[in-house]
């Protein structure tokens, strides 16, 4: 005979101890790392973030800066009352052409001056019967016979809103095609031109050229987006930009970009600067590339250092471990030098261990089998004390023969009855248990028993629910109570009894009542019983030493042994009823087969 197997191998110390050092090593490892990661994210954000803080703010100055310029150009112009004068005399219909192109020469001449201020600045004025003119070089050859297409102005909607704003600035949208005969873009501030009464044109100021393309590429260098907005038009958007209007500055958009904006107060020209965070995460590839080849570097080395430490602290208990699996009973009694071959003191510890737990296996050994040799002695024993009961059911069975053959059938009845009673309650020593159906069938066939010897003078009733006949139980647990009820229930004003057994189940509990209509029991009897059975269940008076003047065994018995086996969900009551009776409540949670 050998000692059992060792574990397998997926279980073993080594795995276990590897285990071990892996969580204890690479988990604060890898916290570190993404510590590491998560610094570097945050100063990469935060980097960013001072980055387009700059890029809006800038932007928004240098807007400002423009339309402050664009605004002074166009004040500049209609403060002049010839400028006016000459825009209205272009409206006159009975006006002479030399009138009018005196008038189409002063305005010109007006606008014409500002190309010396800035090349960067256009200047146009148009108006509503076509006459046409702007400060650059190239359109000078036109004449006051010139006339825009007729109905053309009807495509520029806001031409319907400087109309009836009466002078005010409007900042359009950056466009090609904002103005008539214009095809590059640029920012326009435009304004009615007004005689009190009346529109008499429109004088637009537009940023154009290299000043214009240098303006729009701040931020390119970081990919950072730009939308400008004046009130609720939008001026400008690239076309990165997500979304497509005020949209764009809802909160949520903030947890897939970093958005920066600036409104200057003055002009209400707000900036808005995104960058996508999947932008700034490729910006800080480099970075995060060189953390984890270091962090990779670092752990494989460390599972290097682990496997070879685990390794050495392993290797003596695994020979201890083959040590004890080649141990048999034949060798049981033999010893070896290996504790000697330990490196560490606690596996010496264990060397030492094991050879007494081998001293001690042997003597178990031989008293096994001398347990063994008793235990079929008692075997033996056992069967030989069936046959007692089985003499005494072929007795009365032959008593209750007799009785039928002289005609007396209460005597065979009787005998039936208390043949099965005492069956059920000798019967599979070895089985404690039973269901409340048996408990409810042998309890009935006792009452039947007492029915013949009290005859008129008793009546029972049994009801157990459904719910109730498969659960397990005791045995012997209902007829100790119907027992006691014939100890105190008759006297000289009790000759006639009425017992009720009464089971039922209610939210996972059942309950069993079972109740008389007798004398009761005497009050110091019954307090005494409730003493004795509390001190039974807490275990200061042992069912197997009862006190000397003992009664009602039955029932004290009884109730320690359903503590016992419900444990804390059992409950129980004796009393006697105030109407007259004694009455025993029973509750436990239900247990099924």
């Amino acid at each position: 005979m050998s000692l059992p197997a060792g574990p397998k191998k997926k279980n073993s110390f080594l795995s276990r101890l590897l285990l071990t050092y892996l969580v204890a090593a690479l988990i604060p490892l890898f916290c570190i790392i993404g510590i590491l990661f998560h610094l570097k994210w945050d100063a990469g954000k935060r980097e960013m973030r001072k980055t387009i803080d700059y890029t809006a703010k800038l932007l928004s100055v240098q807007l400002e800066s423009v339309w402050n310029t664009m605004s002074f150009i166009s004040l500049d112009i209609v403060s002049h009352e010839e400028f006016v004068s000459a825009a209205v005399g272009l409206t006159y219909e009975n006006a002479s052409s030399y009138e009018k192109a005196r008038c189409y020469n002063t305005l010109v001449g007006a606008i014409s001056s500002y190309p010396y201020v800035s090349s960067s600045y256009r200047v146009v004025f148009f108006n509503e019967e076509g006459y046409f003119m702007t400060n650059e070089r190239y359109n000078r050859p036109y004449d006051y016979t010139y006339r825009l297409p007729k109905g053309c102005l009807e495509q520029y909607g806001w031409i319907r809103t400087a109309r009836n704003n009466y002078g005010k600035e409007l900042l359009l949208p950056l466009s090609a095609h904002i103005l008539p005969n214009t095809d590059t873009e640029g920012f326009s501030l435009v304004r009615s031109v007004r005689d009190p009464g009346s529109v008499v044109g429109f004088l637009a100021v537009q940023l154009t050229g290299d000043s214009l393309t240098q303006l729009l590429s701040v931020g390119e260098l970081y990919d950072i987006d730009i939308m400008v907005s004046w009130g609720e038009d939008i001026i400008y958007r690239s076309e990165g930009f997500p979304l497509g209007g005020k949209d764009a500055l809802l909160p949520e958009l903030e947890q897939d970009y970093l958005v920066s904006s600036v409104l200057q107060e003055d002009s209400g020209i707000q900036v808005t600067a995104v960058i996508a965070m999947a932008d700034v995460l490729a910006l800080q590839r480099d970075d995060f590339v060189l953390i984890g080849l270091i962090a990779v570097s670092v752990t494989l080395l460390t599972l290097v250092m682990i496997c070879v430490f685990a390794r050495r602290m392993s290797a003596p208990l695994i020979l201890f471990t083959k040590k004890m699996k080649d141990t048999t009973v034949q060798n049981l009694a033999e010893d070896s030098d290996d504790r000697n071959k330990a490196p560490f003191h606690e596996v010496q510890l264990l060397y030492d261990e094991f050879s007494r737990m081998r001293g001690r296996l042997e003597v178990m050994i031989e008293n096994e089998i001398a347990l063994t040799a008793l235990q079929a002695k008692e075997r033996l024993r056992y069967l030989q004390s069936q046959i007692n009961p089985h003499f005494l059911y072929n007795t009365l069975n032959m008593i209750g023969i007799m009785g039928a053959e002289t005609g007396d059938m209460r005597i065979y009845d009787s005998c039936q009855m208390l043949s099965a009673v005492l069956k059920y309650a000798v019967t599979d020593k070895e089985n404690n248990s039973a269901t409340f159906g048996e408990e409810f069938e042998n309890t009935e066939m006792y009452l039947n028993l007492m029915k013949l010897r009290f005859e008129d003078r008793l009546e029972f009733r049994l009801e157990c629910s459904p719910d109730l006949r498969e659960c397990r139980t005791l045995r012997i647990i209902l007829q100790p109570f119907v027992e006691n009820i014939f100890e105190h229930a008759f006297d000289a004003g009790h000759t006639r009894l009425a017992v009720s057994v009464r089971g039922t189940v209610e939210e996972g509990r059942w309950r069993i009542v079972i109740q008389d209509d007798g004398a009761g029991m005497p009050w110091q009897e019954l307090q005494k019983m409730r003493l004795e059975i509390k001190e039974g269940i807490r275990g200061t008076a042992l069912p197997g030493n009862p006190p000397q003047e003992e009664i009602h065994i039955g029932i004290r018995n009884t109730l320690i042994r359903m503590s016992l086996f419900y444990g804390d969900s059992f409950r129980y009551s004796v009393e006697n009823v105030p109407s007259g009776g004694f009455r025993v409540i029973l509750e436990g949670r239900q247990e099924r087969t």
